[in-house]
């Protein structure tokens, strides 16, 4: 599932039948596999694959959202080997609408 016009709102078309979503969570240059990176509570481990494509795919679950305005604010921070922290500079924020429209 994705936004698929761009719009910043997740609706029960493009979440599908299960209810998540796929984040494209940018990796920073300084990435290696092994790399730790935490998005919202959940963590990825960096592999190869995902500094070829220069992103992880994180996999969140549309219930978080806030039950009255909708949204989920996407959080992400990096640990290296030696224990450095890394967070993103700027948390991103999606709505999801599951209702119909009027």
């Amino acid at each position: 599932p994705e936004d698929l016009n761009g719009d910043g709102i997740l609706n029960a078309a493009e979440l599908g039948t299960d209810g998540t979503f796929n984040a494209q969570v940018a990796l920073g240059p300084d990435a290696i596999d092994g790399t730790v990176v935490n998005v919202n509570g959940t963590n990825y481990t960096v592999t190869a694959a995902d500094l070829a494509n220069g992103f992880i795919t994180a996999t969140l679950d549309a219930t978080a959202a806030d039950p009255v305005t909708g949204q989920i604010v996407i959080h992400a921070e990096a640990v290296d080997a030696q224990g450095n922290l890394d967070v993103a500079d700027a948390d991103i924020t999606v709505t999801v609408d599951t209702l119909p429209a009027d």
